[in-house]
């Protein structure tokens, strides 16, 4: 049986304003690259012990512009280089871009707390094989599109200002890759008016699947940094692994990108 490629699409790292619209007029923007590889993958039972080889350089960027107050205006760019093996099929090296755009929309602010906010995001994307979270066809290119809710709220530890980001989607993939259900976690916390520190959890899961495509499960923990260098820009580093899984690899990188608020 032709073995499965793993690849995986997920942006771990802060690559958009999460829950909050960005203001009439403003723009943001997001510049990013991701190295990550894997030795091993997970099984069907969850066990780290298919041995493969990925390696996968990431360049993305992401800008968005406030059309209103409450509605925002986005499009998101990836470009993967990727070289992937293993026991069964033989070496593969790509290079894949994909592109993205969609708006988001402030539903309701103050719901639970004086600064909190609910959004929905929708989008569509056009990308290559190695940039969807799960491939059978190194040449295998497709569309999808995505619905998001977002809730976003800010908070004081002692005399320190953090937020606290949850989100929820799902995603609609052209056949025959199965649909796709995300629950992403974010949190941080400024240490001073420079420092601040950053924890998330990116989950994704496949809907059932036909062959050659099956059932999948990806988790992933980043911890990273962000420094603010001046007035109206940022530089985020961190790094992340992929604690466990199914049918997905034992993923761990790093990833630095620069913000800029304009």
């Amino acid at each position: 049986m032709k073995r499965i490629l793993l690849c995986l699409a997920l942006l771990p790292g802060a690559a958009h304003a999460a829950a909050w619209t960005v203001p009439k007029g403003r723009w943001q923007s997001f510049t990013g690259m991701i190295y990550s590889d894997a030795s091993r993958a997970f099984d069907a039972h969850g066990d780290a012990s298919w041995p493969e080889t990925f390696r996968r350089i990431l360049l993305t960027t992401d800008t968005e512009y406030g059309l209103t107050g409450r509605l925002t205006l986005f499009v998101r760019t990836e470009t993967a280089y990727v070289h992937v093996r293993d026991a069964v099929t033989p070496s593969t090296t790509a290079y894949d871009n994909a592109v993205e755009a969609g708006a988001r929309w402030r539903i309701a602010r103050g719901i639970l707390a004086a600064y909190d906010v609910l959004s929905l995001e929708v989008s569509g994307r056009k990308a290559g094989a190695f940039n969807f979270a799960y491939s059978a066809d190194a040449h295998a290119g497709g569309e999808d599109a995505g619905l998001r809710l977002l809730y976003g709220r800010g908070f004081r530890l002692g005399k320190r200002d953090g937020f606290l980001d949850i989100e929820a989607g799902y995603r609609f993939l052209s056949p025959p890759r199965p649909d796709q259900t995300a629950i992403d976690l974010t949190t941080g916390l400024w240490l001073d008016r420079r420092w601040m520190v950053m924890a998330q959890s990116f989950n994704l899961v496949g809907s059932a699947a036909t062959p050659p495509y099956r059932f999948f499960r990806m988790h992933k923990l980043e911890l990273s940094a962000v420094y603010r260098i001046g007035r109206g820009w940022a530089l985020q580093a961190g790094g992340f692994l992929s604690p466990t899984g199914i049918n997905a690899l034992e993923e761990r990188g790093v990833q630095v990108s620069l913000w800029n608020d304009l």
